[in-house]
């Protein structure tokens, strides 16, 4: 199956500790965990994690195991989700301290090509747009 990528670039007005940390708290705005139906997570390297999101009427699980964790440099982690069709994707997140800033890319590997996997762009500015929000307040 022939995949491709997606990578979404924002700069956040946060620390890239600061960043990191929302980004991995399921109780704040700013991560892909907070307002989920349910989360599970455990994020230590090889830490897994399910994400319970409500798409409609319909649930969609996501699951994953954290790679690399470094704070306020790297997050990675695999994903797998309906939309990845079992695929086991990675994500990597990148953070670079930049004046006072945050240079935040995300960077998501091995999604099917096809409007599924495509989806995935759209889905990620979205929590990031979520991140760059919670330090805009």
């Amino acid at each position: 199956m022939k995949t491709i990528e997606v990578t979404v670039t924002r700069t956040i007005n946060g620390t890239p500790d600061q960043v990191f940390d929302v980004w991995l708290d399921t109780r704040s705005p700013g991560g892909p965990w907070f307002g989920a139906e349910r989360v599970l997570l455990n994020a230590v390297v090889d830490g897994v994690f399910y994400i319970g999101m409500k798409q409609g009427e319909r649930g969609r699980p996501h699951y994953g195991r954290f790679i690399q964790l470094e704070r306020g440099r790297t997050i990675e982690h695999t994903w797998m989700s309906e939309s990845t069709h079992g695929l086991e994707t990675t994500v990597t997140i990148t953070l670079t301290a930049r004046d006072g800033k945050t240079d935040f890319v995300l960077r998501h590997v091995g999604l099917p090509d096809d409007d599924d996997g495509r989806g995935h762009e759209r889905g990620w500015n979205w929590f990031v747009s979520r991140a760059e929000e919670r330090f805009t307040r």
